[in-house]
């Protein structure tokens, strides 16, 4: 079997949406004829979700590295003034290290692990996985010194966009075009998670080599579930979402219906129920709907599938500004796995609503139009389902099964390889 250096500074234990798709890529390789090193980071405590290591493939090789500035603020702890001083020291000398991302530390222990690993046993591949982007530098530096061919993997965009959690520092905006340029001039392909993407990077220096494997599903999530799968009750309607809420996206259109029909047609209400999980509960309450919403805070990921596997559907939104036609969320792709109906705020000409159609299953209402979105959900209540979305297409929803994905990632990692012999 051929063997790929795997860095993804979001692995197992970390808990972050970006985890999934590394993971669920290192625990196939191996059925594809690729053994996986993968090449991490050594996370704090407060960033883990411990239960997610038992989703590891057992027999996964995993090499750690820490940022240096963690490891020197250790040091300088044990001398002068014990952990207080350390950590003091971690965040204040990270805010010093911002280019091309705050990860900026990890890159010289990430590429050291990496080297020691080449001389140890070799490998014929390296991928990299962003963000951090300096994934993709530890990479660039590892082909240089190892003559191994690198793989990119955009799960969005590098360049900062309009929409609000994406901020870059102006050091950031100066440096990080240019060590972009590089990066996709240098790498042997270049992948990312939708066409949109796909076509904007190749414009932008990676013509030719740029590929698009969307995020899928794993259908043994959700196998564990067939007894409560259609345990809802005849006589409430119930609609969950899982995951976060930061500005510029969430589930506020959600809210924001949910208030109008409260304060409009508040006796439909008695057939709603509305679960959350993923951020820290208090939303509700400022919308004045914590009487229908129950908010959960952050769960395990099993937990947030046996939420969705109770519900009758399941919201999804979708990033403001450029995101909103171009982006296709992880999440997406789970609920489908699901098999439960999905009610989406999304435009019409957007790489959501062109898989849903495909799909199926679906009540898709533009961004913004509250009136709909509460229309549409005091239909739900009323008649269980009825009329609501549009019909389920199995064949189209298996084109997103991880192991599609997967096979089209080795599929890559060959033909870069073949590309460049050693």
């Amino acid at each position: 079997m051929k063997k790929v250096l795997f860095i993804a500074y979001l692995y197992p234990p970390i808990a972050n949406s970006g985890t999934r798709r590394s993971l669920e890529f290192v625990n196939r390789l191996p059925d594809n004829g690729w053994t996986p090193i993968v090449l991490t980071s050594n996370p704090k405590p407060a960033d883990c979700e411990m239960s997610l290591i038992e989703e590891v493939r057992k027999g996964t090789r995993i090499e750690r590295a820490s940022l240096w500035t963690d490891q020197l603020s250790e040091r300088i702890g044990q001398l002068i003034g014990g952990q207080r001083v350390a950590d003091g020291l971690k965040w204040r000398m990270q805010r010093l290290m911002q280019v091309p991302d705050e990860c900026a530390a990890w890159r010289p222990t990430a590429v050291r692990k990496g080297l020691d690993v080449f001389k140890q046993e070799g490998f014929d591949a390296i991928y990299a996985s962003g963000w951090p982007w300096t994934s993709f530098l530890v990479a660039a530096e590892l082909s240089r010194k190892t003559g191994k061919p690198f793989v990119v993997d955009y799960r969005d965009l590098w360049k900062p966009s309009d929409v609000e959690w994406d901020r870059h520092t102006a050091m950031q905006r100066w440096f990080q075009p240019r060590l972009e340029k590089k990066i996709l001039r240098d790498a042997s392909a270049v992948i990312t998670t939708t066409s949109s993407f796909a076509r904007m990077l190749a414009e932008e220096g990676a013509e030719g080599k740029a590929y698009c494997i969307t995020n899928g599903f794993d259908p043994e999530d959700f196998s564990g579930f067939d007894k409560i799968r259609n345990m809802s009750s005849a006589d409430i309607f119930q609609i969950s979402y899982t995951g976060v809420w930061r500005p510029g996206y969430g589930p506020e259109d959600l809210y924001r219906a949910i208030r109008h029909l409260k304060q409009n047609s508040a006796e439909s209400l008695h057939k709603l129920k509305v679960v959350m999980a993923g951020f820290n509960p208090g939303r509700a309450k400022e919308f004045g709907i914590d009487d229908v919403v129950e908010e959960h805070g952050p769960v395990p990921h099993s937990q947030a599938i046996e939420m969705m596997m109770r519900s009758d559907a399941l919201y999804l939104p979708v990033s403001t500004g450029f995101y909103e036609r171009a982006h296709l969320p992880g999440k997406l792709f789970e609920y489908i796995g699901s098999g439960k109906s999905i009610i989406a705020s999304a435009l019409a000409e957007s790489e959501v609503n062109s898989v849903l159609a495909a799909v199926g299953g679906a009540c898709v209402i533009a961004p913004g139009d509250i009136n709909s979105l509460a229309d549409a959900i005091f239909t739900m209540c009323h008649t269980k389902n009825s009329g609501a979305f549009s019909p389920r297409i199995e064949c189209e929803a298996r084109h997103y099964e991880r192991s599609h994905q997967c096979a089209e990632l080795t599929r890559i990692l060959g033909l870069v390889v073949a590309a460049n012999p050693i």
